[in-house]
């Protein structure tokens, strides 16, 4: 086998891998959003192999090129979304109750029109035009990709979620780092049109093959996967003790339920995963199971905002606390901040902190002054 058909072999492998990966995953999770996202981006790895094979003509033999004929335009958008979208699987796995900042989603749109409007518009100014349509969108695209890390980084101490845990930093950094990788080396640093970039692209789908045939094997565990895409989410419930068989667990549960229930631990400000574990007398991983599994929550802030916020609309819908300022009601609750307050509420609640204590003034005051009846 000569080393163009290995390449070539290496190609097709990378098609048909993305391609299963990507029925795999909408066949199994076809309502969730993270997987419409991840197989939109399976979609982009087959858009970015079948358009190199076209762009990198003048270094391959006639046998092994791809002629996309007027597909070229759509196939560039496709592939050059994939940082994007990647920043938005990650928003949606690890940022949950959280609304996507439209600061990036602006950026995302303006990436995509400098690509193949921006290539169009100024394709008489060749100097110009290499920084328009190639450095500042694959600066975006890695700027989309750090945040994607971060966000994938950021929130693993509060991850409730052991399968997610374990497996988020492994799989997502690699791709993120994949895609730095092909963004800057292939757009910026290597010189499009030299051989150095067409092997530097080859090594890239070499390494590309390798990741979907990890991810592959990965996502043969379906429970890991469900786990993953926040496919079995289930709603919580913050007052019933389950029935659990193991009387230590039972015991542990019962324990949690009281902290939070009748000592109401949750308005400590500073209160942590490790400084609940060591109340409750369970260790960090047992505890987060327990949460998780048993009350229903996946992320340990959220668990600690459903408690605070309910608080917090306990003491909104009494009438005696109508003159109390706001922000001493979210530090009452455990909050340090009214920004972190409004936000936690927001999540939970849909409204903000004073748009539902006034929407409770006006329950009250329609109860206490009803409207006379027309006979």
């Amino acid at each position: 086998m000569t080393l163009e058909q290995f390449l070539f072999a290496i190609s097709i492998a990378c098609v048909v891998g993305a391609g299963l990966l990507g029925i795999r995953l909408i066949s199994k999770f076809r309502h969730v959003r993270a997987a419409q996202i991840y197989t939109l981006i399976c979609v982009n790895s087959i858009a970015h192999v079948v358009l190199s094979r076209n762009q990198y003509e003048y270094w391959l033999p006639d046998p092994f090129k791809f002629d996309v004929g007027g597909w070229e335009p759509l196939l560039n958008l496709a592939r050059n979304s994939s940082a994007g979208l990647f920043m938005i699987l990650c928003h949606v796995l690890f940022m949950e109750g959280r609304r996507f900042p439209r600061v990036l989603l602006a950026l995302f749109l303006l990436q995509m029109m400098l690509e193949e409007p921006g290539q169009w518009l100024l394709s008489s100014n060749q100097g110009f035009e290499r920084l328009v349509t190639e450095m500042i969108p694959s600066f975006l695209q890695t700027v989309f990709i750090g945040i994607a890390i971060y966000w994938t980084i950021s929130n693993w101490r509060v991850d409730l979620v052991e399968n997610r845990r374990r497996s988020r930093a492994l799989v997502l950094i690699l791709i993120g780092v994949q895609m730095i990788a092909s963004s800057l080396l292939l757009r910026v640093l290597i010189d499009p049109n030299t051989v150095a970039n067409y092997y530097t692209h080859e090594a890239l789908v070499f390494a590309n093959f390798i990741l979907l045939a990890t991810l592959l094997v990965f996502f043969a565990d379906i429970e890991l996967v469900a786990d993953l895409v926040n496919a079995d989410a289930r709603t919580p419930d913050q007052t019933v003790i389950a029935s659990i068989s193991d009387p230590q667990s039972h015991a542990s549960l019962q324990r949690l339920n009281t902290l939070l229930e009748d000592e109401h631990i949750y308005r400590e400000p500073d209160l942590s995963m490790n400084g609940l574990a060591v109340k409750v007398g369970l260790p960090e991983y047992r505890l987060r199971k327990l949460i998780h599994e048993q009350l229903g929550h996946r992320n340990f802030n959220a668990f600690l905002h459903a408690y605070r916020v309910a608080d917090a609309c306990k003491r909104f819908r009494d009438r005696s606390q109508d003159r109390t300022p706001i922000l001493t009601i979210a530090l009452s609750v455990g909050y340090q901040s009214i920004n972190t307050f409004n936000r936690g509420f927001r999540e939970v609640m849909g409204i903000t902190p004073s748009e539902y204590r006034a929407a409770q003034v006006n329950t009250a005051e329609t109860s206490e002054n009803p409207s006379p009846k027309i006979e």
